[in-house]
């Protein structure tokens, strides 16, 4: 069983984990960052190369929001990749044996994790996108001319509200919210796959999404074929998304499976030992 059975929350003892938590990994979290930063510098100076030696593409691309839809899509692939890692040290029996013999209660190390590894992602990312684009500014900035446009900063933490203010159907059928909460619900995901198989948790969860998907397709296509009338199917769905029911549906489910994944992943934290990492024990 877990040795860690207090289940309470005490915000020193809380505190001092995750001081203890960032000191002893601050190289893998400093190279994390690095990487992050890194990789948003390269491309958005390949980016502004390709569009800026186009001023109509530039102008085009600023004006269709396209950075900013760009970082965010990079940045649903971080959180996951992020969640995944939150449970890393159930690898190994020594990593096992210091998480769960720590002085903190189990609830406190499950929330530590959800700190470091999601909420902690979100900052972190949007901090790195903001110095890579002020970089791209910096390298390119003398090379700027009427044949080459070098946008200006953006800011990237507007990305939901830019997208609605220049997309009114976004604000009108409230897809920001969707998006949202897909995050959330995704960082919820491959939170629960990092406590299942903490090893290659990330390939191992995506494996498993897919698989299932796959199996519901091809148990729904011939149900469909067979039973479903096609041509008012097509007409149902598309009422149901210019009707506005679409993203309201999409807003509950996310939201289940949100608080179901989070939920799942702390139920089975809570069932892991020292001894094993197989999630049925």
């Amino acid at each position: 069983m877990n040795t860690s059975v207090n289940q309470t929350f005490d915000w020193s003892r809380f505190t001092a984990a995750l001081r203890k938590e960032v000191i002893e990994n601050k190289r893998a979290l400093l190279f994390t960052v690095i990487c992050i930063y890194g990789v948003l510098t390269l491309l958005m100076i390949l980016g502004n190369l390709v569009t800026g030696l186009s001023p109509e593409s530039a102008i085009a691309a600023l004006d269709g929001k396209m950075p900013q839809v760009f970082v965010g899509s990079i940045f649903s692939l971080a959180v996951c990749v992020s969640a995944s890692m939150a449970f890393k040290n159930l690898t190994t029996k020594a990593g096992r044996t210091t998480m769960m013999t720590s002085p903190s209660s189990t609830l406190e190390k499950f929330l530590l994790n959800i700190l470091i590894y999601i909420v902690g992602v979100f900052v972190v990312y949007f901090v790195c996108a903001q110095l890579a684009d002020l970089t791209r500014i910096a390298a390119l900035w003398l090379f700027r001319s009427e044949d080459f446009i070098v946008p200006g900063p953006i800011n990237f933490l507007t990305c939901y509200s830019d997208m609605n203010s220049h997309y009114p159907e976004w604000a009108e059928n409230r897809f920001g919210w969707c998006v949202f909460l897909g995050l959330i619900s995704n960082a919820g995901l491959y939170l629960l796959g990092s406590v299942i198989w903490p090893r290659l948790s990330l390939l191992k969860t995506f494996a498993a999404v897919y698989a299932i998907e796959f199996t519901l397709f091809i148990i729904a296509a011939p149900l469909f074929y067979f039973f479903g009338d096609g041509e008012a199917l097509a007409e149902w769905f598309i009422g149901f998304i210019t009707g506005g029911k679409f993203s309201i549906s999409m807003i509950c489910i996310t939201a289940i499976q949100a608080v179901l994944y989070f939920s799942l992943a702390w139920y089975l934290f809570k069932r892991k030992d020292v001894i094993s990492i197989k999630w049925w024990k």
